[in-house]
């Protein structure tokens, strides 16, 4: 997604969620909707995993950095790319606060596009860490918009309190 038009960066920086905080289980029930999302993670601002789907392991300290820092230092992201479970990824873009890239190929379903989303908690002003990954043919258009918004509306799903 390359966003060309600054107004819709600034809607997508500005975006209004709602102002009550959201609990786990009602997290967990929307994420069981997102039936084109494979794996998924959310983090907050302490590195703290508020919950996660399909991950085939424990994410390890250094995959857990390279997240909460992805959309600080493009050569640090673009470069190595992404690590999730020992899974490599490729990072293809670079558009803070999204990034996204891929792994394999789109033969016979072996291909896994991956997307990073950072955005400001409505309650407390700090990030939560949103990470998917979908199974291609599955393509980025479709889901970067979907996690976008789905970032949007559960943005206050965590608070430091």
């Amino acid at each position: 997604m390359c966003i060309r038009d600054r107004s819709t960066w600034d809607k997508i920086q500005m975006v209004e969620a709602p102002g009550d905080t959201i609990d786990k289980k009602v997290l967990d029930e929307e994420l069981d909707k997102q039936k084109e999302w494979h794996r998924v993670i959310i983090i907050d601002h302490e590195g703290n995993v508020v919950t996660s789907r399909k991950l085939t392991g424990a994410l390890s300290a250094e995959e857990m950095k390279l997240i909460m820092e992805s959309a600080e230092d493009r050569d640090r992201i673009v470069g190595p790319g992404y690590s999730i479970c020992g899974d490599h990824f490729d990072v293809l873009r670079f558009h803070p606060p999204l990034v996204f890239g891929r792994r394999g190929g789109s033969n016979e379903g072996e291909g896994e596009g991956i997307t990073y989303c950072r955005i400001k908690s409505k309650v407390d002003g700090k990030y939560i860490h949103f990470v998917i990954t979908y199974i291609l043919p599955m393509i980025s258009a479709r889901v970067v918009p979907q996690m976008l918004d789905f970032a949007k509306k559960f943005r206050t799903l965590y608070t430091s309190n």
